[in-house]
């Protein structure tokens, strides 16, 4: 679930770094998680807005299939995604990732594939500011991403509750965080600065161009 660079977001950052600088760091995100993934199958970049392909296409490259997100809320998108998926596509199983999670690698996507498989509900890969960076089902499930507050600190619970309404079983595998504020950069560049020197190339790039 990718938001195209040149849009709107990340706004919390906007006061930290000029334009010019935050759209760089949008493009490093999007760069790192297309690095991650890119030994696994079956990879769709689903794009907002919807006016965005030829953006997303440059920066992508042309073999990734991209699919419009289209309207509505983050959880109405999302389950767009997971029906066109599992119900159009017919694949048996849908996960969903973010694009800016800048330690995300292909084994997250594998242990919540596993788990998914051994569950037949959802999974889910929670975030450490109270949301989750990994969704992933069966089944599309009408009424999970319903009455969701969305970007709270209340998102993966609120989530978790709804599917103990739904009667659907919901696990969750390891934690990890993105890059929403000022603290959130600043701890990469700390992890990175202990990890190895090919760790996130495009974001190691970017951190080398700015001072936090």
């Amino acid at each position: 679930m990718a938001r195209a660079p040149s849009s709107e977001g990340k706004s919390r950052l906007a006061t930290h770094f000029p334009p010019d600088r935050l759209h760089a760091l949008k493009v490093a995100l999007l760069a790192n998680t297309l690095r991650a993934l890119e030994t696994l199958p079956d990879v769709f970049i689903f794009f907002t807005p919807d006016d965005a392909e030829r953006e997303l296409a440059l920066l992508s490259g042309p073999a990734l299939p991209r699919v419009r997100q289209g309207e509505g809320d983050l959880g109405t998108r999302m389950l767009a995604a997971i029906r066109h998926l599992l119900e159009t596509l017919k694949y048996e199983a849908a996960l969903l990732v973010g694009s800016d999670i800048p330690w995300l690698t292909a084994d997250h996507v594998r242990e919540a594939m596993a788990t998914l498989h051994a569950t037949r509900g959802i999974v889910l890969g929670p975030a450490d500011d109270g949301g989750y960076y990994l969704i992933g089902m069966t089944r599309a499930v009408d009424g999970l991403f319903e009455d969701i507050a969305w970007g709270t600190r209340n998102v993966l619970t609120d989530t978790l509750r709804a599917a103990e309404r739904l009667g659907v079983d919901a696990r969750v595998i390891r934690s990890a965080y993105d890059v929403d504020t000022i603290a959130d950069v600043q701890r990469f560049e700390r992890d990175l600065a202990v990890a190895s020197a090919d760790a996130c190339p495009h974001l190691r790039r970017w951190l080398s161009t700015i001072s936090t």
